[in-house]
C-alpha cells in the first residue's frame, strides 16, 4: 500500500513540476521498448504506434526505439527484461503476457511477470477464425460443427493462446489436431494463408489490421467467435468487434438451450480471462527506479488522452485503445491467485497432453 501511494505521489509530482530534476531525468536519453514478439505481428503493430507517440508525454522527450525479441512464446523478450536489462528506467517491455505461464510457474519463464514493475496495459478481445475451404466447407461459422477434423495452429503448448483455443474446441466437441511452436501470430497467420492449417486466433490488432482486410476480404477465412473480457460475471461482445458472436453465443447456437460448463470450460476461462482483460502489458524490470516508474505511468495515462495517438491507433485497429491502469493491472494479475489448485493441475496436464495430439 505504501509503495503504491509513493508511486502515485511521484507521478503527480512529475506531471505537476515538469521543470524539476525528477521530471527531466529522461532529457537527452534513449529509451528501449522491448516487444516480445516478432516484427509485423499484432503486438508489434500496437507497440509501434505507442512508441511513436509516447515520447511527447515523457518529460524531457527522450527517443523511444523498438527492439523486437520474439521466440519461446514471448519468453525470450520477457527473460531479457527480467535478467539482463538494467533497472534504471531506460528499458521497458511492451509484452503480450502469458497468464498460464504465470499461473503454473512455467520453468521457461525465469522471471515471473508478477516480479516486474507493471506500468499499465491494453485490453484486447481475441478473434478465432478458420479457412472457408475447410472440408466440407465453411459458409457460416456454424458449419464448423460439421467438420470431421481440423488442423489448428498456435504458439507453444503451455501458452495461453494455444490452451484456450484447444479447450474451446474440446468444449464444442470439435475434433482437431494441434500444430504448435510458431514464434508469433504473424507466422501463424502466414501459415493459415498457405493452408498449413485451417484454424487459428488473433488479438484485435492482428484481426483488424491484417487478417480482416486481406484474408477475410479475399474470402479465404471466416470469423468463428470472439473471446471477450468478463464484465460483471458475464461475457458480452467486445465493443471493438460487435459484429462477431462470442464463444458463449456460438455454443448456444450449436447446443440450443444449453450453456457451456464443466472443467474444460472453467479451465478455458481461467486461462483467457486475465489475458483479454489486459492483453498487452507495459513492464519495467524488477526493482526499477521508482522515479522512472512514476514518470512512465504518468506518461502512459497521458498518452491515452492524446487525440493524435487515438486517431493513429483507431486507423490501424479500427477501435479506440482501452487503457488498463497500473493499479487495475495489478488487480488483474492478482486474480490468478484465485484459480483453484484443481484447475491449475488440469491446465498443467492439459498442456502436457496437447503436445501428444
Amino acid at each position: 500500500m505504501f509503495r503504491r501511494a509513493l508511486i502515485a505521489g511521484l507521478t503527480t509530482l512529475a506531471i505537476a513540476a515538469p521543470g524539476n530534476a525528477l521530471a527531466q531525468m529522461y532529457k537527452g536519453k534513449t529509451i528501449t521498448m522491448i516487444i516480445n514478439y516478432p516484427a509485423g505481428g499484432p503486438t508489434d503493430i500496437e507497440g509501434r504506434i505507442i512508441a511513436h507517440h509516447l515520447p511527447t508525454h515523457i518529460p524531457g522527450k527522450p527517443n523511444v526505439i523498438v527492439k523486437n525479441m520474439g521466440g519461446a512464446g514471448g519468453m525470450i523478450g520477457s527473460n531479457f527484461l527480467g535478467e539482463i536489462a538494467k533497472p534504471d528506467g531506460e528499458t521497458f517491455g511492451f509484452f503480450t503476457w502469458n497468464p498460464i505461464a504465470e499461473l503454473l510457474g512455467d520453468p521457461g519463464m525465469r522471471v515471473r511477470f508478477s516480479a516486474f514493475e507493471l506500468l499499465g496495459g491494453v485490453q484486447n478481445p481475441v478473434v478465432v477464425y478458420a479457412r472457408k475451404d475447410t472440408a466440407p466447407g465453411l459458409n457460416t461459422a456454424a458449419d464448423l460443427m460439421k467438420v470431421k477434423e481440423i488442423k489448428t495452429l498456435s504458439l507453444d503448448t503451455h501458452n495461453t493462446n494455444t490452451v484456450h483455443q484447444a479447450l474451446a474446441l474440446d468444449v464444442l466437441g470439435v475434433k482437431f489436431r494441434a500444430v504448435t511452436g510458431y514464434k508469433g501470430l504473424k507466422e501463424v497467420e502466414t501459415a493459415i494463408l498457405q493452408n498449413e492449417g485451417q484454424l487459428a486466433n488473433s488479438s484485435l490488432p492482428g484481426w483488424r489490421a491484417s487478417i480482416e482486410p486481406t484474408m477475410m476480404k479475399q474470402g479465404i477465412v471466416i470469423p468463428l467467435w470472439q473471446v471477450a473480457p468478463p464484465v460483471k460475471g458475464a461475457y458480452p461482445r467486445s465493443p471493438a468487434v460487435p459484429e462477431i458472436q462470442t464463444f458463449e453465443e456460438y455454443y448456444a447456437t450449436a447446443n440450443p438451450g444449453q450453456k457451456p460448463a464443466g472443467v474444460n470450460y472453467q479451465a478455458m476461462r481461467a486461462a483467457i480471462d486475465a489475458q483479454t482483460a489486459m492483453f498487452r502489458t507495459f513492464f519495467m524490470p524488477p526493482k526499477a527506479n521508482k522515479e522512472a516508474i512514476a514518470i512512465m505511468r504518468g506518461a502512459i495515462e497521458s498518452l491515452w488522452k492524446d487525440q493524435a495517438f487515438i486517431k493513429d491507433y483507431a486507423k490501424a485497429v479500427r477501435s479506440d485503445p482501452v487503457l488498463v491502469s497500473g493499479a487495475d493491472g495489478e488487480t488483474i494479475m492478482k486474480s490468478l491467485a484465485e484459480v483453484s489448485p484443481d484447475i491449475r493441475t488440469f491446465l498443467q496436464n492439459y498442456g502436457n497432453n496437447l503436445a501428444k495430439r
